[in-house]
């Protein structure tokens, strides 16, 4: 079994198509339900006024 480490280097190894369509099959490779995944995807609305430059220091975090 691979450790998270393991699968973090090869994640990062993959092209950007590659890790487009992981990062789309991955909720189903992890058990969670699309209707989850869906409500993620909406509540990003709900932090964009976060992503300015003021805050830009907390990204790192």
């Amino acid at each position: 079994m691979s450790t998270v480490a393991e699968i973090t280097e090869a994640i990062e190894r993959l092209d950007v198509q590659s890790q487009v369509r992981l990062l789309e099959e991955l909720p189903s490779h992890l058990k969670i339900k699309p209707e989850d995944v869906g409500w993620l995807r909406a509540s990003e609305k709900s932090f964009e006024f976060w992503d300015n430059a003021d805050d830009a220091i907390y990204d790192s975090l």
